[in-house]
């Protein structure tokens, strides 16, 4: 059956595509090449469990053939590389850990795709940028995606997408497989249906649909609004509610990562101005299932940090407190943040924490870039306290 709608899928792309306009030559001759070199170290000191930590060297490398044409094809190759020594280098996430954690070279990106002033639509291999499916940019390696996408924009203020996965990428493989970051997708994959409204006055509102039916099947409903002050501050509020239902063979209720007991609330306010930020969030999930990666990436939830998270089982309930401020220098863009994390659980399976996080950021010019952040975690239970440190260091071509 899955075979059958990849062809189907594959049979409306081309008949579309045969009419498109592109001149093949001209297509490859304007075509954009952009690559990113990183250069990535990771520690994690455990109280009582194995401590961690690897040096990465890597990036990306990717072409687009002219996309003023209707008809373009783009693909991206991504690195990961092990350099200096090591500790447990598979609990770092930076490697191919199907591999034993060696180097991870992965095409991370395959797709043609075709467009009008107010479609688009792509097949083969793809990042994604959704609630439970996304690319998570956390590692040199992002998360990546199998099927096909459509997006329409023919009414004003409406955005729609239409999107069938049939296999995915984790950041740690190079192997699309039949496998979410939930568990086994079956034959059926997973088709998501989503609506992004944005025709009121600072107000946008999204929702998304996943339908899964050998797994777990989710729907999520997000609405932020803005509000200028003196034209100095901006005032944001936004909700988010996550609920998972109708789990199937492959569910497993109380997994961390996402299961059919996923009813989770979000609440988030905060002040911005041109130097700093203020925000204070808040989500209580009611639910067994975790919510930490979804079907893939990470999960979009207000209460995230670098490692804490109002996202696990056992329903936690999470306060987040983040202020980040714009440091005063004239040729160059730096960022210092600052967030505080309290979750307890509700639940006598669940691991309660306080955690504090700090970050850095630096560009030194438009292209290179600087990246430390640090997160410590301490929990109420007998768990292990861990600390987690990070530097990335960036250059885009």
């Amino acid at each position: 059956m899955t075979k059958f709608r990849f062809i189907l899928l594959l049979s409306i792309f081309t008949t579309l595509t045969l009419s498109a306009d592109a001149k093949l030559k001209e297509a490859f001759s304007n075509g954009n090449i952009n690559a990113q070199l990183k250069l990535f170290y990771y520690d994690i000191t455990k109280e009582t469990d194995p401590d961690a930590y690897a040096g990465a060297v890597g990036g990306y490398l990717k072409y687009t053939t002219d996309t003023k044409n209707s008809l373009f094809a783009s693909m991206r190759f991504h690195t990961s590389n092990p350099v200096g020594e090591n500790l447990n280098k598979k609990n770092t996430s930076l490697f191919n850990n199907d591999k034993d954690a060696d180097a991870l070279n992965a095409i991370s990106e395959s797709f043609i795709s075709y467009k009008t002033k107010d479609r688009v639509m792509r097949l083969g291999n793809f990042m994604l940028k959704t609630p439970m499916m996304n690319d998570d940019t956390t590692r040199i390696v992002p998360w990546s995606y199998q099927g096909f996408t459509y997006t329409g924009n023919t009414i004003k203020n409406l955005k729609v997408q239409l999107y069938h996965i049939n296999k995915i990428r984790s950041n740690t493989s190079d192997k699309y497989k039949n496998e979410s970051a939930s568990g086994e997708l079956g034959d059926s994959g997973i088709t998501m249906l989503s609506f992004h409204y944005a025709g009121l006055d600072g107000i946008k509102a999204q929702s998304y649909y996943y339908y899964a039916p050998d797994l777990y099947s989710t729907f999520v409903g997000q609405v932020d609004y803005e509000k200028s002050i003196n034209s100095s501050y901006l005032f944001c509020l936004g909700m988010q509610y996550f609920n998972s239902f109708d789990g199937s063979k492959y569910a497993i209720t109380d997994a961390r990562n996402g299961g059919d007991d996923i009813n989770l609330l979000a609440l988030r306010s905060s002040l911005d101005t041109e130097n700093w930020m203020l925000s204070l969030s808040y989500s209580q999930n009611f639910g067994i299932s975790g919510i930490v990666k979804g079907y893939g990436g990470l999960a979009k939830v207000y209460t995230s940090s670098m490692i804490a998270n109002g996202r696990g089982n056992y329903k936690p309930e999470t306060w987040m407190l983040k202020a980040s401020y714009d440091l005063p220098l004239k040729s160059h863009h730096s960022e210092v943040a600052f967030t505080l994390t309290k979750t307890q659980v509700n639940d006598a399976r669940g691991d309660g924490f306080d955690a504090y996080y700090f970050h850095f950021k630096h560009r030194f010019t438009k292209e290179a870039s600087i990246y430390l952040r640090y997160e410590n975690l301490h929990y109420y239970t007998d768990k292990s306290d861990a600390a987690y440190f990070r530097a990335i260091a960036s250059y885009e071509f």
